[in-house]
């Protein structure tokens, strides 16, 4: 049982591993574009993946209009335990991509 649940966990780990790395990575312009830190821009996709890859496949920012995002961010709070700012952080990083 115990290695099975090893084996899950590393499983995740690179699922989310790959999934991570074909996400957007902001840039200096874009933190300029956003009148943000790139930092605040990098804390947004950590927590995006962090937060929403540990629930469900993790959607490419530029799938959805910074409407979608940020109406899709409203209802993914209420089902998470992220806080306001985390929210923001979150939705700043996907709006900074999309399309």
């Amino acid at each position: 049982m115990c290695f099975r649940n090893i084996v899950s966990a590393v499983i995740l780990i690179l699922g989310l591993s790959a999934c991570a790395s074909t996400l957007y990575l902001p840039t200096e312009q874009d933190a300029v574009v956003q009148n943000v830190s790139l930092n605040t821009l990098i804390r947004g996709r950590e927590l995006y993946i962090s937060t929403c890859g540990g629930c469900h496949n993790l959607y490419l920012p530029a799938k959805y209009t910074n409407q979608e995002w940020i109406l899709i961010m409203g209802k993914m709070q209420e089902k998470t335990k992220i806080d306001d700012s985390q929210k923001e952080l979150i939705t700043r990083y996907l709006i900074t991509s999309a399309k």
